[in-house]
């Protein structure tokens, strides 16, 4: 039986092809998915692992390595600059570096703040010992006196900065200061700083500039024959660090620390492309088991005869599995291979969405293989146990009938599947209504999400019920506009609604899911639009960077102009609320309702005066305390703490409001050190916004830390965001959805070949090749719209259930359905469908009638 397997698969090869295509597809995304997470996690490593070169020990603040440059400098902690020193002093010590990471913005040479990905930049310490520094030059050299300064080469090159040149930097006090370039290196993969502009200096000019009170680590070199324990040692027993809670790391555990941050980077990501990877590959396997059940059909007759001749069941069943499994095997190779290309497309895709995900090494691990190619096999092989089970149920005496015809379901097992069907159906929208009425968001995701996923089950356990009467009313416009041919195709496409519903499936799952992202991504939108403008009425910001405020000549410059009518600066930091820490907010007074208008739930957000406060209505409990009551308030520096009476609560919406609101005398007092980080604008009454914008940016045209942002700013960021990240879920799911339409031209193709006498028989009677083909591209249209509005109607319920959630949990939220979007999705199914359809109707129609009825 092998040996007939194997001839069976040469004789039909053609008819394997298209279903190859699939498991390569699905297998090559498994396959790929593991290469780049394996290639990014080795570019990390290496990129990570480069801070540990020639680090025979290592000094932290407490908590261990500091792994992001945006941190509040304020709150950051510092290893003593007097350690440095003391660690040099040491005999066994070799050499040893103070390393630095805090903000140091970069003008460009028009005076504007360089940004990337939203950030400015960062200022780095150079070392005097060039063993201990992990940055490449490209050109140039460290920066060895003050006035010099070192740029990373993507900043050089993007903003045409050359050796020589002046480089501008505004220090910790918003000082501007001039620098001569003199080096200019590669952060390669570092994500340390988050693709961010970074500039290095000498240490002393490191410390000074960002405003860093010590060092983010002390790095250290032994002298020859020093052990890395023993050096550590040393270092801990130094008065200087003796009880000062720093963290200790010889350079292996240093070395392991990065390689477990690496770590950290990349498996968040390789989850992620991994659930698309599956979608993909399971989506194969429904098209690898409705064509083998279409196979099976087709070759009753071939079956029947070789139980006529001997063949066993189980014969007949092992030689189906064996077709399986060479296929499985042929095609799950060439898709590894396959993936290899598709990693670098996985890498293009993610840094086009600015995920900047870069990979320096190709890691091609055997394990991917082994994984990849297993999964093809097993989703292969069984998807064709089912058919294969079928083919032994074929009576030798079959042989002597007529070529059998299409199976059809008997009524016992069609009312086994409607119950069963319906049985899921309502129970999976049982436990998702259930899901979407909870408080809690985490657990009512999980709830919804298994109601969604029982209930998606049961849609396509009932596809047969629902497929015949859809496709009815899918054909009528059809039928009236391309008349007979069309309502063949409709009668065609309707008359086996099991094979319909099996090929249709994979489509509805991959249309299912793009339609669930696109209604919450518009619903976002639309929520995101109705909160700025119900509760915050503002028409201008001017907001400072990070760890920054705006200076109080700004502030009075904007209060001093005519064109415009409120002003109100909003302060905010953290404050200590019964022991625990709280992110607090004030406004001044005028901004209360006018702009800002938060949803209360007791009391008036104007009731916050000097002595009160206002809380989220969610930390009443966690605080313990109530409307009337009062709580203990520090400040971020200690200090005196007030006593302020609980005069109001609003909700946790996700709107951008504070735990903690205070009055601005309270504000100042807890943290006097801290200005306004955001200034709010209404234009006056009468005056265009385009006028108030000009006078606000020529009030602050001086200070270039300050970004003038208007609603209409703060919209077209978010609907980018949004955007990008719909069109990185909807290209992921693009390949289930082409291996889906693959599906569905291989069932035309295998039903052409079945209806060989059918359409030969049509020719006769004076259907034109023309004809022929429309009727074929129609039959194809119908199947992909049937996928694809399936996948609309569930895809826009479950968006709505998850849209429902997160309004019943914060109070905001609305639904919006992006109409247009999802007529696209219609029009690009059908599309579609017709395209899959030109090879199978070419081939049906380049036949001649006499050929046809010879060889059916």
């Amino acid at each position: 039986m092998f040996k007939t397997a194997l001839a069976n698969l040469r004789a039909h090869k053609a008819r394997m092809l298209l279903s190859s295509i699939t498991v390569l597809l699905g297998v090559g995304f498994v396959a790929g998915t593991l290469i780049f997470t394996a290639s990014i996690k080795e570019s990390f490593f290496d990129s990570f692992a480069r801070q540990a070169k020639n680090v025979d020990a290592a000094v932290t603040p407490a908590g261990g390595l500091r792994v992001s440059s945006i941190e509040n400098q304020q709150d950051k902690k510092t290893v003593d600059p007097a350690a440095l020193d003391a660690v040099r002093d040491l005999p066994d010590v070799a050499s040893a570096e103070g390393r630095v990471l805090g903000p140091a913005p970069v003008l460009d040479k028009t005076g504007k703040v360089v940004k990337e990905n939203g950030n400015t930049g960062v200022g780095v310490a150079f070392p005097t010992d060039a063993k201990l520094g992990y940055f490449d030059f490209s050109s140039g050299r460290a920066p060895a006196a003050a006035g010099e300064i070192a740029m990373d080469k993507a900043t050089a090159e993007d903003r045409h900065f050359a050796l020589g040149d002046a480089v501008t930097v505004i220090d910790h006090g918003d000082q501007p200061e001039s620098f001569h370039l003199v080096g200019i290196f590669d952060t390669s993969t570092d994500k340390t700083y988050a693709g961010e502009t970074v500039v290095g200096f000498t240490t002393p000019t490191a410390l000074r500039v960002t405003g860093s009170a010590g060092y983010d680590q002390i790095a250290v070199r032994a002298k020859s024959g020093v052990g890395q324990d023993q050096l550590v040692t040393e270092l801990k027993d130094l008065p200087v660090l003796d009880g000062s809670g720093d963290t200790f790391y010889t350079g292996a555990q240093l070395t392991t620390e990065l390689a477990s941050q690496a770590t950290g980077y990349t498996s968040g990501f390789g989850t992620f492309l991994l659930v698309f990877a599956i979608i993909a590959a399971l989506v194969s396997a429904l098209v690898i088991q409705n064509t083998f059940q279409i196979l099976v059909a087709q070759r009753a007759r071939e079956l029947a005869l070789l139980r006529c001749v001997g063949a066993t069941r189980r014969q007949v069943f092992g030689s189906t599995l064996i077709e399986a499994f060479v296929f499985g095997t042929l095609a799950s190779a060439a898709g590894f291979f396959a993936g290899i290309g598709l990693s670098m497309g996985l890498s293009a895709l993610l840094n086009a969405a600015g995920l900047n995900m870069p990979t320096d090494h190709l890691v091609i691990d055997p394990s991917a293989a082994l994984y990849s190619i297993g999964l093809g096999l097993l989703l292969t092989v069984g998807s064709a146990v089912l058919p294969a089970r079928a083919a032994t149920r074929v009576a030798p005496v079959q042989a002597l009938s007529a070529q059998l015809g299409e199976t059809r379901v008997t009524r016992r097992a069609g009312r086994v599947r409607v119950g069963v069907g319906l049985l899921l159906a309502l129970a999976g929208i049982a436990v998702g209504y259930a899901g979407m009425q909870t408080q809690d968001r985490s657990r009512g995701f999980m709830v919804l999400t298994l109601g969604a996923m029982v209930t998606f089950i049961g849609v396509l356990a009932l596809g047969p019920v629902i497929a015949s009467p859809v496709i009815r009313v899918l054909g009528w416009l059809p039928g009236k506009a391309f008349g007979p041919t069309a309502r063949l195709a409709t009668a065609n496409a309707g008359r086996n609604p099991r094979r319909v519903a099996a090929t249709t499936a994979a489509l509805t799952i991959g249309i299912t899911l793009v339609t669930m992202f696109t209604v919450v991504t518009a619903s976002i939108k639309a929520s995101a639009t109705d909160s700025i403008k119900q509760h915050f009425p503002f028409d201008y910001q001017v907001v400072s960077e990070p760890d920054r405020s705006v200076p109080g000549d700004a502030v009075a410059k904007l209060r001093a102009l005519p064109e415009l009518g409120t002003v109100a600066a909003e302060y905010d930091g953290k404050i200590t609320v019964n022991g625990g820490s709280e992110r607090a907010g004030a406004i001044d007074a005028v901004g209360y309702h006018t702009l800002i208008n938060p949803i209360m739930k007791q009391g008036s957000i104007s009731d916050v005066v000097p002595g009160t406060v206002a809380l989220q209505d969610s930390r009443l409990t966690s605080l313990h305390t109530a409307i009337g009551q009062t709580v203990t308030v520090t400040g971020p520096n200690g200090g005196p703490a007030l006593t302020l009476k609980v005069v109001a609560s609003y909700q946790d919406s996700g709107i951008g409001m504070p735990e903690t609101t205070i009055s601005v005398a309270d504000f100042q007092h807890l943290d006097p050190a801290q200005g306004p980080d955001t200034v709010s604008v209404l234009a006056k009454s009468g005056v265009t916004l385009a006028a108030s914008r000009a006078a606000i940016e020529a009030a602050v045209a001086g200070d270039p830390l300050l970004t003038v942002n208007s609603v209409a700013d703060y919209k077209n960021q978010l609907n980018t965001s949004l955007n990008q990240i719909l069109a990185m879920f909807t290209a992921m799911l693009g390949l289930a959805i082409l291996i889906a339409l693959i599906g569905i031209a291989n069932t035309l193709s295998l039903s052409v070949l079945e209806r060989t006498r059918e359409s030969a028989l049509l020719r006769a009677l004076g259907l034109t090749r023309a004809q022929l083909r429309r009727m074929l591209m129609v039959e194809a249209m119908l199947m992909a719209v049937l996928g694809v509005s399936l996948g609309i109607v569930m895809g826009g319920g479950f968006g709505w259930a998850l849209v429902h959630l997160v309004a019943k949990a914060t109070g905001v939220g609305s639904l919006a359905i992006p109409y247009t979007q999802l007529l696209i999705y219609v029009l690009a199914g059908a599309l579609a469908g017709v395209l899959a359809a030109v090879v199978p109707a070419r081939r049906a129609a380049r036949q001649t009638v006499a050929t046809a009825i010879t060889e059916a």
